[in-house]
C-alpha cells in the first residue's frame, strides 16, 4: 500500500547515513505499485550543481519542452520558453540561470568513437530484452528549490528551505527532458559508459553525437563525464562498484552552487550539470553477486546483509537538481511536500534496480523498472518471491512475471498499464544496458543487449560506440522488441 511505504523509507534513510560513501537514492517500488525510489543519506555528497544566475519568482517550461531560465533578479518574473521543434529541449554551455549544459568532450577510438572493448570475457550470447515506455510526459508542476533571499517560496517555505512551483506546460518527456544525473549502486562492474545526444537539438533527422565517454581500458582518457561518490571501500571509481556503494555520473561541466543559484543548491565542490533534452545512455556492465570473486566483499562499502541495499545493484536517473541539492535531504524536489516520500515532485527513474527489502518484495535475480513524479507512477515494482528464475536458461534476459518464463517479445508499458515483464540480472557475463529518452516521440526505451548477440539493426552502433550515430539507428533501437 502506498501509505505503508514512507515508514520503511524513513528507516532506510537513517540506516543509509551510516554507510560510508552513500549519497544518493534508489529504492524501487513495491509490488503493489507504490512509489519507491528513496533511501539516501543526510550527507548529501552527491554530484551536481546549479548555475549562478539570479533566482526567479517561479518558473515555467514551455509547451515545446525547452527548459525555461530566469533573467536574474531576485523576485523577478519567471521566463518562459517556446521550445524546440520536435520537443527536444535545448542545451547550453552552462552558466548563469541554471540552464543544463551538454559537454562535447574529446573523443578517441576509430573515427573518434569509443571503440569496442578488447580482452573482455563478455560471456555466452543471450537473447536480449526491451521494455518500451510510451506516452511519457505531462503538464503539471514540480517543486524547485530557490535561494530563500529570493522570496520565491510559493510551493513551500520553512526556514532555509524555499521551494517554488515550477510550472510545466509541455508533455514531451516532461519533466525527464530536464538535466538528469545517473547513479550506479553496486555490485556492478562497468567496462564502458557512453552518452549520446542529438547533434542539432531541433532537427529531428540530425545524427546523435557521442558527448560523454569512459572506458575501463583507459580510465584517464575520459571525456565529457564526471564521477562522484565512493565506488568501493578503496575510494574513487575505476570500474567496479561495491555492494552498498554509490557513484553519481554526470557531465564534467561544473554547475556552481551558492547564493542566487537557480535552482538553488548549497555551495560546495563536486557538483555538475546532468544531461538535458533527448539522450541515450549506454553502460556495458556485469552485476555479479556481492562477495564473489568478481566483486569480493572487501570492495563493499558495507557487508551488512540485513541492509536493503546489500547485493542490490541499481542504475537510476534523477533530476540534477535533486542530486545537487544533496539527494534526499530535507529540502529537495522529490516530493511536492518535502519529506512526504510520495515521489510526486521531480520523482525518479529506476531503470534497472534489484530490490532487496528482506521481505516478499526481495528478488536478487530480477530488476524492477519504473519511474514516477508528478505525472504519476509508470511501470511496475519488483516481482519478489512470486517469480522464480532459477531454472531458466542463462540466455534468457526478459522474464514474464506471471509465468517466470522467458517473455515472448519485448514488453510495452504506458501510464496505467504494463509492462508485465522484468529484466534479468546478468550475474555472469556482460550486457549493454541502454536507456534511450526520445523527447519528440514521448518514448523511453530500455534495453539489455548481449555483446555476443547484437541485433543486425544495431551492428554499426555496437560494439563500436562510434562518434556519431545516424537518426535511423536511434529509430531502430527505439523499435526493438527483444527477445523477438
Amino acid at each position: 500500500m502506498v501509505g505503508e511505504r514512507p515508514a520503511r523509507f524513513a528507516a532506510g534513510w537513517l540506516l543509509a547515513v551510516t554507510l560510508a560513501g552513500c549519497s544518493s537514492p534508489g529504492k524501487g517500488a513495491s509490488a503493489d505499485g507504490a512509489a519507491g525510489g528513496a533511501p539516501p543519506d543526510a550527507s548529501g555528497s552527491g554530484v551536481g550543481g546549479t548555475g549562478s544566475g539570479g533566482a526567479d519568482a517561479g518558473g515555467t517550461i514551455g509547451a515545446g519542452g525547452k527548459p525555461a531560465t530566469s533573467s536574474g533578479g531576485a523576485g523577478g518574473k519567471p521566463a518562459t520558453s517556446s521550445g524546440g521543434a520536435g520537443g527536444r529541449p535545448a542545451t547550453s554551455s552552462g552558466g548563469a540561470g541554471g540552464k543544463p549544459a551538454t559537454s562535447s568532450g574529446g573523443l578517441t577510438g576509430a573515427g573518434g568513437g569509443l571503440g569496442p572493448v578488447t580482452g573482455l570475457d563478455v560471456g555466452p550470447p543471450s537473447n536480449g530484452a526491451t521494455i518500451t515506455f510510451t506516452g511519457i510526459g505531462a503538464p503539471g508542476w514540480m517543486p524547485s528549490r530557490r535561494d530563500p533571499a529570493s522570496g520565491a517560496c510559493d510551493a513551500y517555505s520553512n526556514g532555509t528551505c524555499c521551494m517554488t512551483k515550477l510550472n510545466i506546460s509541455g508533455d514531451q518527456l516532461t519533466p525527464w527532458d530536464q538535466d538528469l544525473i545517473m547513479t550506479l549502486r553496486g555490485p556492478i562492474r562497468v567496462a564502458q559508459l557512453a552518452v549520446y545526444q542529438p547533434s542539432i537539438t531541433d532537427a529531428p533527422t540530425s545524427p546523435w553525437k557521442l558527448t560523454a565517454r569512459w572506458d575501463a581500458q583507459a580510465p584517464t582518457a575520459k571525456a565529457g563525464i564526471a564521477f562522484n561518490g565512493k565506488a568501493t571501500s578503496a575510494g574513487d571509481f575505476t570500474g567496479p562498484v561495491g555492494s552498498q556503494c554509490l557513484v553519481n555520473v554526470s557531465t564534467d561541466t561544473v554547475f556552481p552552487c551558492g547564493t542566487g543559484s537557480t535552482p538553488f543548491c548549497p555551495a560546495g565542490s563536486g557538483k555538475y550539470f546532468g544531461w538535458a533534452g533527448s539522450k541515450l545512455f549506454v553502460v556495458l556492465a556485469s552485476m555479479p553477486h556481492a562477495g564473489t570473486d568478481a566483486l569480493p566483499a572487501a570492495q563493499s562499502c558495507s557487508t551488512d546483509t540485513a541492509n536493503g541495499w546489500y547485493d542490490a545493484p541499481w542504475i537510476g536517473l534523477s533530476h540534477g537538481e535533486l542530486i545537487r541539492a544533496g539527494a534526499f535531504q530535507a529540502c529537495q524536489c522529490y516530493d511536492k511536500m518535502p519529506g512526504s516520500l510520495k515521489g510526486d515532485g521531480c520523482g525518479q527513474l529506476n531503470a534497472f534496480e534489484v530490490v532487496n527489502d528482506n521481505n516478499s518484495s526481495k528478488n536478487l535475480d530480477l530488476f524492477s523498472t519504473n519511474f514516477f513524479g508528478y505525472q504519476g507512477y509508470v511501470g511496475e515494482g519488483p516481482c519478489g518471491t512470486a517469480c522464480n528464475v532459477s531454472g531458466l536458461d542463462p540466455a534468457v534476459d526478459l522474464v514474464n512475471k506471471k509465468t517466470s518464463q522467458e517473455a515472448a517479445a519485448g514488453a510495452l508499458s504506458s501510464p496505467g498499464s504494463g509492462p508485465g515483464a522484468a529484466f534479468r540480472r546478468p550475474v555472469t557475463g556482460y550486457r549493454y544496458f541502454l536507456v534511450l529518452m526520445n523527447a519528440g516521440a514521448r518514448t523511453v526505451q530500455m534495453a539489455m543487449i548481449s555483446p555476443a548477440k547484437v541485433p543486425a539493426s544495431l551492428a554499426t552502433f555496437l560494439p563500436a560506440l562510434p562518434a556519431s550515430v545516424p537518426q535511423t539507428t536511434v529509430d531502430a533501437l527505439m523499435q526493438l522488441r527483444l527477445p523477438r
